[in-house]
Formats: C-alpha cells, sequence, structure tokens
C-alpha cells in the first residue's frame, strides 16, 4: 500500500441495517485500512489500488443500508467512484521513454 493511494471516506445512511455484520464484512476485504462506525453514518480508509468505491458501495447495499439520496451525497458518491478510478488507473500507469512513442 502506498499513501499516494489511501484514501479517508464518510457516508451518511438514512436506513442502518445490521452494523456488526457490516463491519466484519468491510473489515474482511482487502485493501480497508480503519473503520469507524456511527450511529448514521460511517468513516473509513482504503487503498484505492485495492478496492474501488463501487465495491464498498455494493457491501453497504446488501447488508440493508441504505445511502442518504440527496443531490449532494449522490454527487459526492460519484466524486468517489471517479477519484478511485482515477487513483487505481495511476497507480497502474507504465510510463514511457520520452524518445519512444506509446504503444
Amino acid at each position: 500500500m502506498s499513501e499516494a493511494t489511501e484514501e479517508t471516506r464518510s457516508i451518511k445512511f438514512s436506513r442502518v441495517g445490521d452494523s456488526e455484520k457490516l463491519t466484519e464484512e468491510l473489515s474482511n476485504l482487502d485493501g480497508v485500512i480503519g473503520l469507524l462506525m456511527a450511529e448514521d453514518g460511517l468513516e473509513f480508509s482504503y487503498d484505492a489500488a485495492q478496492i474501488q468505491w463501487k465495491g464498498i458501495e455494493q457491501v453497504l447495499t446488501n447488508n440493508q443500508f441504505e445511502l442518504k439520496s440527496g443531490l449532494l451525497s449522490k454527487w459526492k458518491r460519484s466524486w468517489y467512484q471517479y477519484s478511485d478510478v482515477n487513483i487505481r488507473d495511476s497507480f497502474n500507469h507504465n510510463p514511457h521513454c520520452c524518445n519512444k512513442p506509446p504503444k
């Protein structure tokens, strides 16, 4: 894991499911570094080169956690996904030499 790929995210819920089961499932995912469960939300750190926001969101919805559906919340989740894809792509990019054209 690299500090450049470590991300800390927070998300609020409109409906909460089984917190213990969710904490266990998220902790078992590769790339999850830290996890802090609150009454109506979650704050966690993960390695964006190993796991993407889309996978974390899927675990949340599979455990009956409903994410807030406001415009700001939707924008925030879209931004998380967009930035995670960029981080992963940048991490996996192999730069080419300046004297050769890219393949």
